[in-house]
């Protein structure tokens, strides 16, 4: 770890009961007040720091040094859980029944509250500004987009803007980090089809609804192999389809649900208008009627390559040169972090918390998982080191 940085054990006491009492208590989407009242009650007395509460609804961002001339980085951590009952058997598990802390944001958000605890202790050393930014509502809700609408990136200007996550496909003191598209697009499909009823006995009476919703659903996954270039990802999946009340009656509608994404703003467009032209001629094709509506989600998230540089070299510094991943392949999964990276410069790393020795470790989004405490003071001196490197004019 990088010598600039020795992570005080007293800070680590204090992030670690800090992650257990947010996992124990996990609060779901903009509703995370009792979260953020624990950051600002652990942040707002640091010396150098002014705290700015509610943006976003419950989400806080704090500044340091915020008078200071010279550049402004912002670091990300989000706050909010799953709604998923907890399954791990921990003495800190959670507490309310249905939500837990599947996708470690307690962790992420213990790493930034470390962070912003040494970094106070050098600001004196810091030629300019460092925002720590708290997001509600990471996990569906665009908190991120609200954060930035609300001026989060704002007095002072950031000039880019770094995140972390807990990363469980690596173990504890490796990072991996790559530029260009990160992770994909989310937009959602809802779309009715309206036939026309009729007995099951009697078919050719009727327009099947569910018969069209079959060859939609099987024309659009021409999109990927037949209308985008195999280098281009995009993924069209309906996962829900609710059509009739029973065995012999063809219903008059069937409704469909799924997700669309991509890791490119053109092929997000491109796959939207085909999932457009392809509903609706073949509805038309069996005299039926569509009715689509494709709900925007997150953009792609694209690691701009300066900054992904800026947290290479801080890799490095803390863990080694052999631990600093570049070959991780982009996620088809989501992160609104993208609404910042449309914004300023920014870069998105993932921190490893499968216990070292460990075959495996439960996977993130599932009861079992829990974000590795050892991991704590890797992901504190991986935002302090790119702080430092970035406020140096790196």
């Amino acid at each position: 770890m990088h010598p600039t940085f020795p992570i005080d054990p007293s800070v680590l006491k204090v992030i670690t009961e800090l992650r257990h009492q947010i996992h124990a208590n996990p609060e779901f989407a903009f509703d995370v007040s009792e979260t953020a009242e624990r950051v600002r009650r652990h942040i707002a007395d640091l010396p150098g720091m002014t705290v700015r509460t509610h943006v976003a609804r419950n989400g806080l961002v704090a500044t340091l040094n915020g008078d200071r001339p010279g550049r402004c980085v912002a670091l990300r951590a989000d706050m909010d859980c799953l709604p998923l009952t907890e399954a791990t058997g921990l003495p800190y598990a959670s507490t309310r029944s249905g939500f837990m802390h599947a996708c470690g944001h307690d962790g992420n958000t213990a790493c930034l509250v470390g962070a912003a605890m040494v970094l106070s202790r050098i600001r004196d050393r810091l030629p300019g500004k460092v925002k720590f930014i708290f997001q509600p509502a990471e996990e569906g809700g665009g908190g991120g987009r609200l954060m930035c609408e609300e001026g989060a990136l704002e007095d002072p200007p950031v000039d880019a803007a770094f995140a972390l996550h807990g990363w469980p496909v690596l173990p504890v003191g490796q990072i991996s980090v790559r530029s260009g598209p990160v992770l994909a697009a989310t937009d959602t499909l809802h779309l009715t089809i309206r036939g026309k009823g009729a007995h099951g006995a009697h078919p050719d009476l009727g327009i099947d609804p569910i018969v069209v919703a079959a060859h939609v659903i099987l024309a659009l996954q021409t999109i990927s192999s037949r209308f985008t270039s195999p280098t281009d990802p995009v993924i069209v999946t309906v996962a829900q389809v609710h059509a009739g009340t029973t065995h012999n009656i063809i219903p008059d509608e069937a409704h469909l649900q799924g997700t669309l994404r991509a890791l490119t703003p053109d092929v997000r467009r491109r796959t939207n208008e085909l999932v457009r032209r392809i509903v609706g001629q073949t509805a038309a094709a069996f005299g039926a009627a569509a009715y689509l509506e494709i709900e925007p989600g997150y953009p792609p998230l694209i690691n701009n390559a300066e900054a992904v540089d800026l947290i290479v070299r801080a890799g490095k510094a803390v863990v080694g040169e052999s631990n600093v991943i570049r070959t991780e392949p982009p996620s088809m999964g989501g992160e609104d972090f993208a609404y910042y990276a449309e914004r300023v410069p920014a870069a998105f790393f993932r921190l490893g918390t499968r216990p070292v020795g460990a075959a495996e470790s439960a996977g993130l989004h599932t009861p079992q998982f829990d974000f590795n405490d050892d991991a704590l003071p890797v992901g504190v001196a991986m935002w302090c080191e790119i702080a430092r490197r970035f406020l140096a004019g790196e």
